[in-house]
């Protein structure tokens, strides 16, 4: 009796790990199939980034650093395989600068009062080779030089949240301690997380303002070992002491900023797997071991008239109890599941009732066939046997 009610427990047990693993696997594999559909605001398939960082010894100012980037743009143009060609300081997803900024129409504000957003250093193409739409005023042109008008351009998301109702185009920002004429409205992009939402970002000409750290960014078809070798030529041909640091498609990015949420689906769904494998045969094991003891009684009430049916249900009542009890243990440890993992979760609920009636209905059927298998073996029991064995 005590080794009958030990197996109880266990099965129990095992059957609420189970329902707790699988609702955790479900709901990661749901926020990773949605967080891997967002639109990142950039077409990333066949982009080609590298990077590059300037001596100061050799570009020491804004101007040397523009004319290198002059030069290296004219080279990656005539490079026969490359769509198209751009030059930034960072690439989204992988390096990013912040910068303080303030509406220059209105009073600026003290410096702790200001937001911080980020901020890139770009040269004319960069849109179209990135794939994000120009959505309204112009883009940067060789017009926007060091000693021309301070322009910049800044994200749909920016001119909703900083010009509510307002036309920002023609407006400026107040950046660097000198206001910056907004030129233009550029789509969103995720450049910080892929989770994240976009929020308020500008873009500045390199001309206008840069650091001594490259991303070179190409559109073509090629290879990345292509790909790098052409463009390192081309480099080569503007300063021969450069290398390209860290050459990688953008698909690869993307995959890369994805890592961590894949890793924590595949290895959470392998343990709900493992869970539920061994919940079915503890279940099974369990079952058969109690038809094997009731051998005799099966075999009594199939003499006195008992039908498969009837002995199905019997087994499979004696069989599902602990089952029972185990989902409804299980079903509780979701809800701290949920609030552990609420954090890791991207526009799924930690309390979706779909997907906990989805793994306890998958529990449910598991473990029903579990308790099917040995009452199939039961109804087969020949009760003259059964009782002489008695």
């Amino acid at each position: 009796m005590r080794q009958q009610r030990f197996r109880k427990i266990l099965v129990g047990a095992q059957v609420a790990l189970s329902v707790t693993l699988l609702v955790g696997a479900a709901l990661l594999i749901t926020s990773f199939i949605r967080l891997s559909q967002q639109n990142l605001g950039f077409r990333s398939q066949n982009l080609w980034t590298g990077a590059i960082t300037l001596p100061t010894s050799q570009y020491p100012d804004r101007p040397s650093r523009q004319r290198f980037v002059e030069q290296t743009r004219h080279e990656l143009r005539s490079v026969p395989g490359l769509e198209s060609a751009t030059i930034s300081g960072d690439i989204p997803l992988v390096g990013f600068s912040r910068y303080l900024y303030a509406r220059g129409d209105r009073d600026v504000p003290p410096v702790e009062k200001r937001e911080i957003v980020p901020g890139h250093e770009i040269t004319p193409g960069y849109f179209k080779t990135w794939g994000v739409p120009l959505l309204a005023g112009r883009d940067f042109n060789e017009h926007d030089t060091a000693d021309g008008q301070k322009v910049c351009l800044i994200s749909q998301a920016g001119a909703k949240q900083v010009f509510p109702g307002e036309n920002p185009i023609g407006k400026t920002l107040f950046l660097a301690s000198a206001q910056w004429e907004i030129v233009g409205i550029v789509g969103d992009v995720r450049s910080l997380q892929v989770a994240e939402a976009p929020g308020m970002e500008f873009y500045r000409p390199w001309a206008q303002y840069n650091f001594p750290f490259v991303n070179i960014t190409v559109r073509s078809n090629l290879k990345v070992d292509a790909v790098t070798k052409l463009v390192q030529s081309a480099l080569t041909k503007v300063n021969p002491g450069l290398a390209i640091a860290v050459p990688q498609t953008m698909d690869a990015v993307v995959a890369r900023a994805l890592g961590q949420a894949r890793l924590m689906t595949w290895l959470l769904g392998v343990f709900a797997g493992v869970a539920l494998l061994l919940a079915s045969i503890g279940i099974y094991g369990a079952v058969a071991y109690t038809v094997e003891q009731c051998t005799q009684e099966i075999g009594v009430r199939m003499a006195l008239g008992a039908q498969s049916g009837d002995v199905l249900q019997l087994v499979v009542r004696q069989g599902m109890p602990p089952v029972v009890s185990g989902l409804a243990i299980g079903i509780l440890a979701t809800f701290g599941l949920g609030r552990l993992m609420a954090a890791q979760l991207y526009q799924v609920s930690a309390h979706n009732p779909l997907l906990l009636m989805a793994a306890t209905t998958l529990l449910a059927i598991a473990a029903l066939l579990a308790c099917l298998l040995p009452a199939r073996r039961a109804i087969h029991v020949n009760p003259v046997q059964a009782l002489r064995a008695e």
